[in-house]
């Protein structure tokens, strides 16, 4: 199964999900790792890649959307996921897709450790 690789700051609540959000999210995580991203289309992910100020996709820039990527958690279907994405501004949308990806970048990562 997938899971998030969260590694929460000092201080920092862990966000509390229910076991059909964390079912979800696992869904979500596992199809992508298979190449089908349910919440973003290829222009979105391909965009998100495609700034003239781009320098890359730091730890500071996940932590900047991490309130993001809980709030998406957190919502009860898809569609509701779908929608709130819709609703940020494009810089901040560029990074909770960077930061997704990276969440599934690391989760076929343990796969592969795990495996060896």
């Amino acid at each position: 199964m997938g899971h998030c690789n969260r590694h929460p700051r000092k201080g920092n609540p862990v966000i509390e999900v229910s076991v059909d959000q964390l079912s979800q999210v696992e869904y979500l995580i596992e199809q992508s790792k298979l190449g089908n991203h349910i919440l973003f289309d290829s222009n979105t992910i391909r965009n998100s890649f495609e700034s003239p100020f781009d320098e890359g996709f730091s730890e500071e820039d996940a932590y900047a959307v991490e309130h993001h990527i809980e709030r998406i958690i957190t919502q009860p279907s898809i569609e509701r996921k779908k929608a709130y994405l819709d609703g940020l501004n494009h810089e901040t949308h560029r990074l909770v897709v960077r930061t997704y990806l990276n969440i599934v970048e690391n989760n076929l990562y343990d796969e592969i450790k795990d495996f060896h």
